[in-house]
């Protein structure tokens, strides 16, 4: 009997997922546009949650912070993490304050049929370098029919918050991947 060997094999495309936390609708707006410019029209947008599992962005951002997920009509190669994220680190440069204070995190990322992945510019035991200073940290694991948070995971992804846009989010993904031919999981 002949040994069977596995080699490479080629991701499916992922949708591309983008999280907001801001604290004025006006730098939202500005956001979304300059997001949308860099990468094309968003197919669904989420409520906004409130921020208030943490304080850690309070300092720099001020208080009353809430987070959006943008979720892109295209999809995109998951090898794309680090680009993505040095793109979005473009935008809060340019939306940030005159002392350099951002007034909106944007964190990249992507779904694909079994996780939510988040690209960060934070080393962790949990993340996995991706290149040119960039982590990827699975914030979504989907299974037996729903979204958890691993326990490394921020306390508004364990809180289970987003977890019906993200089913949306994950049908909408399997809309785009069956409508483009690719194989289906």
């Amino acid at each position: 009997m002949e040994a069977i060997v596995s080699g490479p094999v080629e991701p499916l495309p992922v949708a591309l997922m983008v999280s907001v936390i801001y604290s004025d609708a006006d730098v939202l707006v500005k956001a979304r546009t300059a997001l949308e410019e860099e990468f094309g029209e968003v197919a669904m947008s989420s409520e906004p949650f409130p921020f208030d599992r943490s304080d850690y962005y309070r300092d720099e951002m001020g208080e009353s912070l809430e987070r959006v997920w943008l979720c892109f009509r295209r999809t995109a190669d998951p090898s794309l993490l680090p680009a993505l994220k040095r793109s979005c680190h473009r935008i809060e440069r340019d939306l940030s304050q005159e002392d350099g204070n951002r007034m909106v995190n944007i964190d990249p990322g992507y779904l694909d049929y079994g996780k939510l992945v988040l690209a960060s510019f934070k080393e962790a035991p949990d993340k996995i370098y991706m290149g040119n200073g960039v982590w990827a940290h699975t914030c979504l694991r989907y299974g037996h029919g729903s979204f958890t948070a691993p326990d490394h995971s921020f306390p508004d992804f364990r809180d289970g918050r987003f977890n019906d846009f993200m089913m949306e989010a994950r049908r909408s993904y399997r809309r785009m991947i069956r409508s483009a031919g690719e194989r289906d999981l």
